[in-house]
């Protein structure tokens, strides 16, 4: 679909929008409770001393916050439908999750953090236990200019090149969105071992924690299988 004018490009981004919402209301739904879960979680630890954390806390902390606003992101780029951004968005928020991971566990590593150390992709995929060599190679061929994440993109109509902005397509969607689910959950829960002590005691969070986090997993995983 080719656009001559912003005006018609964000007449079809918005069309993309009101499909993308009336398609996939679930997904949506639960996606929005994941990220009440995520907000409360910052709420309740920005009234904790961040003095009195360790450092592999702190980072936790940090990087957890960065996690969220990228998933932000990712989400209003695919509404709109621009799904090969989502995706490499979506893979800079799980390179912080595996840093995250992995820094929640090692203090010295997290307090050489602080001070500059960086640790590379592959390196985290290596030392983070449940790391998924493939779902972030997926990832990458949209962070790259792949022949993949380039041709996905464009149509031939009668011997030429078209480029297509902002059109829909459920499935794309869908799989942006569930990955969004997966790196909110496991975030969340990690912060939620993490912080255990600071967070357990507020019973607000408790009650939401345990009424939203058990049953958009128990979805996600209904979801992935019937998709696999």
């Amino acid at each position: 679909m080719l656009h001559d004018s912003l005006f018609k490009l964000r007449r079809d981004e918005h069309r993309t929008a009101r499909m993308s919402k009336r398609d996939l209301k679930k997904e949506l739904s639960f996606l929005r409770q994941a990220s009440e879960v995520f907000l409360i979680t910052f709420d309740v630890l920005s009234n904790e001393n961040v003095q009195k954390f360790t450092y592999s806390k702190d980072a936790s902390y940090r990087i957890s916050y960065r996690i969220f606003r990228i998933l932000r992101c990712a989400l209003n780029s695919s509404l709109e439908g621009y799904y090969d951004v989502s995706m490499a968005l979506l893979r800079i928020a799980y390179e912080n999750h595996l840093l995250m991971k992995y820094l929640s566990e090692n203090e010295k590593e997290a307090r050489l953090w602080f001070k500059g150390k960086r640790f590379s992709p592959s390196f985290l995929r290596r030392n983070v236990s449940y790391a998924s060599n493939s779902m972030y190679q997926d990832m990458s061929e949209f962070i790259h200019s792949s022949f993949k994440s380039t041709f996905a993109f464009t149509q031939i109509e009668d011997g030429r090149t078209k480029a297509t902005l902002g059109e829909y397509s459920k499935k794309q969607f869908e799989n942006v969105l569930l990955l969004m689910l997966l790196t909110i959950e496991t975030t969340v829960i990690w912060l939620s071992l993490t912080f255990a002590q600071e967070l357990m005691k507020n019973e607000e969070w408790h009650s939401m924690f345990t009424q939203t986090i058990p049953k958009i997993w128990k979805f996600f995983k209904k979801k992935t299988s019937s998709i696999t």
